[in-house]
């Protein structure tokens, strides 16, 4: 509910510093660059330290950034100070994926991966309508309240999940445990020694899971026009914050009524085919954008990328924590999170200098183009994951 300054910070940039769009759009990307070091490092360390210290101490440096980019009002200065907090604000992600992984049994985590998908789309619808609120007295405020609210998390993390501490700190304690469905079993070993560099050379070397980011890559630098393109574009037709959030608050508001319905006609599906179906929806939404020069068609489109949605985020997370070996989830989770980090860089950079060169139309065709082509990279590789997975399980009951 709290993640909303980055999606406005393109609009307060242009509107409150008076930014040119292009450069805009290069600044909110220092955001995503950032994001590139904690999802490196936020997901190898939280396997060598555990994910609670991971978590908690992102969250609350994330707070602080914010509260520090309140007070900022050059442009270049906010974009050294975006590219700090991306990388603080990234360090958690990795490490909650990893954690998910821990302690919810192979069975059930299509589902778990899908309630937290559902739990993030239900802040994501509140928290525009919050912050369009906030922006009319002041963009200021925006920064001051996402800050309450990190910490109010971090509050209720450090309160009611005690024994997260004790999986985070042994993930191979916390697979053994999950696995008799009763994780405060785990018991923490501080002789345990992960070698960061070994599961970084493992990751990187497995095919299966590395074609998985590629293509996650493509997918995400293309869907976050969402909140880099898609903002640029209403501005130029014409509209504001007002109709922006609302296409956000459309997002979020089926996903969040959605999702869970979803589930059951996932769970009669390959992760794969849940997949392209999922890529090939999206690409008629923003294929719809193409010729939409009103609001009612942007939101028409925001309907059709919606559904297609519900069925990429959650089922991508299931399919990457069914790749990683145990020893080794936060590393994978890491790099698989890294897709994120750098689509959040890449995405404003890309609709910018598509936008202001060619028009958002060209765009919106680019993005077309590239969920196609996601589809049919995902279609082609199912058997080597399909593999992976298999060979994963194997090894895990076997140990």
């Amino acid at each position: 509910m709290g993640r909303f300054v980055i999606s406005f910070m393109s609009m307060y940039l242009v509107k409150d510093l008076h930014v040119d769009a292009g450069v805009a759009g290069t600044i909110v990307s220092m955001y995503g660059f950032g994001g590139i070091f904690g999802c490196l490092f936020g997901g190898s360390l939280s396997d060598r330290f555990g994910r609670q210290s991971m978590i908690i101490g992102g969250e609350i440096g994330s707070a602080v950034m914010l509260v520090i980019l309140s007070f900022i009002g050059d442009p270049f200065v906010m974009g050294a100070a975006l590219l700090v907090y991306g990388a603080i604000s990234s360090i958690p992600t990795p490490a909650i994926a990893a954690y998910i992984a821990d302690v919810v049994p192979v069975r059930a985590q299509k589902r778990a991966y899908t309630l937290q998908t559902w739990a993030v789309n239900f802040g994501f619808a509140i928290g525009p309508i919050i912050a369009n609120q906030l922006v009319k007295i002041s963009y200021t405020l925006m920064f001051y309240a996402e800050a309450v609210i990190l910490i109010v998390a971090t509050a209720m993390l450090v309160a009611f999940f005690y024994e997260a501490r004790k999986l985070g700190a042994e993930p191979a304690a916390a697979t053994n445990a999950a696995a008799t469905d009763n994780p405060a079993d785990a018991t923490a070993d501080p002789e345990r020694s992960v070698s960061m560099m070994a599961n970084y050379r493992r990751a990187l070397a497995d095919w299966p899971f590395m074609s998985m980011v590629v293509f996650m890559f493509a997918y995400t630098i293309a869907y976050f026009q969402l909140t880099s393109g898609l903002p640029i574009a209403l501005t130029q037709l014409g509209m504001g914050t007002d109709q922006y959030s609302v296409l956000l608050t459309i997002n979020g508001g089926i996903l969040c009524l959605l999702q869970i319905p979803a589930l059951a006609v996932f769970n009669r599906m390959s992760n794969t085919r849940v997949l392209v179906l999922g890529m090939l929806m999206t690409a008629v939404g923003y294929a719809f954008q193409i010729g939409a020069t009103s609001w009612h068609g942007f939101a028409i489109a925001a309907v059709l990328w919606t559904l297609g949605e519900l069925g990429t985020f959650p089922i991508a997370a299931t399919t990457v924590a069914s790749l990683a070996p145990a020893d080794a989830r936060g590393t994978y989770q890491g790099l698989y999170n890294l897709v994120w980090s750098l689509s959040n860089g890449a995405a404003p950079l890309v609709g910018g200098w598509i936008i202001g060169g060619f028009g958002s139309r060209t765009l919106w065709i680019c993005c077309t183009v590239m969920f196609l082509f996601v589809a049919a990279g995902l279609a082609a590789t199912k058997g080597s994951r399909e593999r992976a997975v298999a060979r994963n399980l194997r090894e895990s009951l076997a140990s």
